[in-house]
């Protein structure tokens, strides 16, 4: 009989089997406005991480739960998609419904024996800081790294796996 071993990470990242159609869109059956989120994701020493899954989820514009998909389609305020070599990222999705809008990411990569949740909002740092669910930080600056900012026509917002101006991760 073997040694029992600690957990493995999977490496490089099993892309072929969590390939998505429509790989970075989240599609919904309700119209809303259509927005992108963009940014890179990066290691502790600030070095992309090119290999990494993302899956996000969201409130329609509407500010309820999503209708369900139909048929084959992707299941509505859902995305998932892979990051580039270089460690970059788009999302392609509508404005969430709510006070406060943000869309909950998850993130699957090498190295992690577990993922990390996050969430990323689409508003004002204020209003971020005033709301109820995020209390227990709203005095700290490290809340700024759950806020995108504006760019044009997209929101850009930067994930940190750890060190100095690491994203807040959430307990799952």
């Amino acid at each position: 009989m073997a040694e029992r071993t600690p957990s493995q990470t999977i490496g490089p990242f099993f892309h072929e089997a969590l390939r998505w159609q429509d790989a970075g869109k989240a599609a919904f059956a309700e119209p809303g406005e259509r927005i992108v989120i963009s940014g890179r994701m990066t290691d502790g020493s600030g070095q992309p991480v090119g290999d990494a899954m993302i899956e996000t989820w969201q409130l329609a514009p509407t500010g309820a739960t999503p209708k369900s998909a139909t048929g084959d389609a992707n299941p509505c305020g859902f995305a998932r998609l892979e990051t580039a070599k270089d460690g970059t990222f788009r999302i392609e999705t509508q404005m969430p419904g709510g006070s406060v809008p943000c869309v909950d990411v998850t993130i699957f990569a090498r190295g992690l024996l577990k993922h990390l949740r996050t969430r990323v909002y689409l508003a004002d740092e204020s209003k971020v800081r005033a709301d109820a669910a995020m209390k227990p930080i709203a005095d700290s600056p490290r809340l700024a790294t759950l806020v995108a900012r504006r760019s044009g026509d997209e929101w850009r917002w930067d994930i940190r796996l750890q060190g100095e101006g690491e994203t807040v991760f959430f307990a799952a």
